[in-house]
């Protein structure tokens, strides 16, 4: 956990962690991947069992040491959103994570405020080249982008479906999963104790 009670808010405590992932098992929510959310959206589809992707930003080492084995243990996955120029997990732990179920997506190369950025080539840089150099380390193909701060535009969007991202991920206070706005999805943070980590799975959001 951060020292700083800014940080603090976007985490919770692997104990409480474990929790939330026992409710999922024993609720028989579906853990789904990058890819099978993509593929469950553009199919237009109600699922036939509760799905939830979990995601997690930045490639801090806790999302190796506390993170990773938690999800194994609870056979899920987990999408870990990376910032390429930024690791904090050697390229040999994420090739371990990629070969033990976790999906690594790309949070760009090192975490500029994308909307900020006019010079394109600057974007390619950032967006582009970090879903190849990710590749690179997994031999998987990296599926979405994670934006750094939450904040895209236009023309960030336009790059990032450019580049052969299949959709890109914000945050906000609703689940989002419309077709129509796979480059703009919404996703809430998970920061609290278990019965309002429950109403927010539903979709109901509840300010902590």
């Amino acid at each position: 956990m951060p020292k700083d009670k800014a940080s603090r808010a976007y985490y919770v405590t692997p104990e409480t962690f474990e929790k939330q992932l026992a409710y999922l098992k024993a609720k028989n929510y579906k853990v789904i991947t990058s890819q099978q959310f993509y593929n469950q959206v553009k199919s237009g589809k109600n699922p036939k069992q509760k799905m939830v992707m979990l995601t997690f930003d930045d490639g801090n080492k806790d999302s190796y040491t506390n993170a990773f084995p938690l999800l194994k243990k609870y056979g899920f996955t987990g999408v870990f959103y990376i910032n390429n120029k930024r690791l904090k997990i050697s390229a040999k732990q994420l090739k371990e994570m990629s070969d033990n179920g976790m999906v690594i997506d790309s949070h760009t190369a090192s975490h500029i405020d994308l909307k900020k950025e006019n010079n394109q080539s600057v974007l390619n840089s950032e967006i582009t080249s970090s879903k190849s150099v990710l590749e690179g380390i997994t031999n998987r193909k990296v599926v979405s982008v994670s934006y750094p701060g939450c904040t895209f535009d236009t023309q960030v969007v336009n790059t990032a479906a450019k580049a052969g991202y299949k959709f890109g991920v914000s945050c906000g206070k609703s689940i989002d999963h419309r077709p129509g706005a796979l480059f703009g999805l919404s996703r809430m943070h998970i920061y609290s104790d278990l019965e309002n980590f429950k109403k927010r799975l539903s979709g109901y959001w509840v300010m902590p």
